[in-house]
């Protein structure tokens, strides 16, 4: 009788703004959590958006707090140049006490993000890459460009926090919708992925932004941890006092997107167009009460402070010394 196959985790690339938005930070908690439950295995991070330094800056802070999630040993790396569009945007780096907790706990790869991914795509044997790009993906449109069959060959699905126009070209392809805050900044890295995936029918999903008021978020999965010493909590909660509560959906959504039989139990949906060729699919929220409650449950366990009882610790022993009988 033939072995049966484990099924292979999904080695997933994240391209993030990471202190851009809170959604960004909060999407981090869910990677983290996602990777604890061996649901998707995290491969790297490249840091997006803005000037060499402020990318520099945001690696060093994505890499401090993956630590601070449970995951220090995580390759992190600045994306490489691009035009601005927008410098005063697209620099934004929002201050706090908490930046130099989370960058001096953070070391990065002092790389190009496209070298990372030249070296890394190349020793993946297996399709069993997962894109997440929650942020503009300059490294990649060059990565791309340059050796668009590897993508083929190894990237088993992408996930997109962005739009799609109504409005399909000629071929019949979806168009990205260059007024989407990730698309805008290089559109021709997003032109570039659209037209690649869908001439190749890769597979994927699109997270539209539309789905952040579909969560009608609050900030419940930040309530009950108050005594958490995480400075990841801490962090969100300042962030909290500048944003409204759909700003922190935006990438929690995507992140969470990643898997869909978890997206679909926490009350989502992922659906291809009716009568669309291509192999898009969009995701949605049918119930916002489960998903809201999913991301309380992340939360709470990624950030709340974990007390161990007498009692509990006479438990364990005492199982343990069973065991040894045995």
């Amino acid at each position: 009788m033939q072995k049966k196959k484990e099924p292979q985790i999904p080695e997933v690339l994240v391209f993030t703004d990471v202190n851009n938005y809170i959604d960004s930070l909060a999407s981090l908690v869910v990677l983290a959590y996602l990777a604890d439950k061996n649901l998707i295995n995290i491969r790297g991070i490249i840091t997006e958006l803005g000037s060499y330094e402020v990318r520099r800056r945001r690696a060093l802070y994505t890499k401090g707090a993956m630590s601070f999630l449970g995951h220090p040993f995580l390759r992190v790396v600045p994306g490489g140049d691009y035009d601005l569009v927008n410098e005063e945007i697209e620099n934004n780096y929002i201050q706090s006490d908490l930046n130099a907790v989370f960058e001096s706990a953070g070391m990065t790869i002092l790389r190009s993000g496209t070298l990372f991914m030249q070296e890394y795509i190349k020793s993946v044997k297996d399709r069993n890459i997962v894109l997440l790009f929650n942020a503009p993906f300059a490294d990649f449109g060059k990565y791309l460009k340059a050796t668009q069959d590897t993508v083929y060959k190894k990237v088993k699905k992408i996930v997109v926090m962005g739009r799609a126009l109504d409005q399909k070209d000629e071929k019949g392809y979806y168009l990205p919708d260059m007024q989407c805050f990730n698309f805008k900044p290089c559109p021709q890295a997003a032109q570039l992925l659209f037209e690649y995936v869908q001439s190749k029918n890769m597979c994927m999903t699109i997270v539209p932004s539309k789905t952040a008021k579909e969560l009608e978020m609050d900030y419940g999965c930040l309530e009950g941890i108050e005594k958490s010493k995480n400075p990841v909590y801490h962090q969100l909660v300042h962030l909290k006092e500048k944003n409204e509560p759909s700003n922190m959906a935006y990438d929690m959504i995507s992140a969470l997107a990643l898997v869909d039989s978890l997206f679909i139990e926490s009350g989502g949906m992922i659906k291809k167009e009716e009568g669309a060729q291509s192999n898009i699919s969009f995701a949605s929220i049918v119930d916002a009460k489960l998903m809201r409650a999913k991301f309380c449950e992340i939360f709470k366990e990624k950030l709340e402070t974990k007390t161990i009882s007498l009692e509990h610790l006479k438990r364990s022993s005492t199982t343990a010394e069973g065991k040894k009988d045995v």
